[in-house]
């Protein structure tokens, strides 16, 4: 349990490490696993202003003792899910934001496997994400995220990837006829999906822009997917 006098060295550090932009209150609401009060209205409106949305950002610097391998961590947000590149496997989960605070719901992946260092990279990396608690912007334009670890707080550093370098290529998907029950940052309904026949179905909490599901039809799709 963390004392008083813990939590305002944590915090001091924190500070230290860019993440000033967090009041004292946001931090303990995000320690406690609360969001802060707010009205129905002012969420959706929070979730509009949402600067997340729309970059793609990669991992530059964590305070993991790892080093960092030359396999790229990704994140990308869309509304209410975001996905990206564990440096080996692909991921999905849902999210929320208000004010500075972050919450992410359980990750699934695809089980594709890599070099042990990439693996362990990944294996911190997506922990990191599921312990997401404050996010800010700082002013060299790098999103950093803050996460709960077992001694104190971890913070992860991401820079916008640049789009104009940015390519598209496409892939297959196959979509199964049935959804499952599944809890991002709240009970929904997930697509099951995976890139290869012979492969298990993973959950996709996100959506597919263009594609209107409907159950009953086992979906065999080209998708256009960026890439740097």
């Amino acid at each position: 349990m963390i004392n008083k006098y813990g939590l305002k060295t944590i915090i001091k550090r924190a500070i230290l490490l860019s993440i000033s932009l967090v009041s004292l209150e946001s931090f303990n609401a995000a320690i406690a696993n609360e969001t802060p009060s707010n009205s129905t209205e002012n969420q959706q409106e929070n979730q509009k202003k949402n600067p997340l949305v729309g970059t793609e950002w990669q991992l530059v610097d964590w305070t993991e003792k790892q080093s960092l391998t030359k396999e790229n961590s990704t994140i990308t947000f869309q509304k209410d899910a975001l996905s990206g590149s564990g440096s080996c496997n692909r991921y999905t989960a849902g999210y929320a934001v208000q004010e500075n605070s972050m919450k992410v719901g359980l990750i699934a992946a695809t089980r594709k496997a890599c070099p042990e260092d990439i693996m362990t990279q990944e294996m911190l990396f997506l922990g990191a994400l599921e312990g997401a608690k404050i996010y800010s912007i700082n002013a060299k334009g790098q999103l950093q995220i803050a996460y709960i670890k077992q001694k104190g707080i971890g913070i992860l550093t991401f820079k916008p990837t640049n789009n104009e370098n940015s390519k598209t290529v496409e892939k297959t998907v196959y979509i199964s006829p049935e959804t499952i029950d599944c809890i991002g940052v709240v009970p929904q309904q997930c697509l099951k999906i995976k890139e290869n026949v012979e492969d298990e179905w993973t959950l996709f909490y996100g959506s597919i822009e263009g594609f209107d599901y409907e159950p009953g039809y086992f979906y065999e799709l080209k998708i256009a997917q960026k890439k740097n």
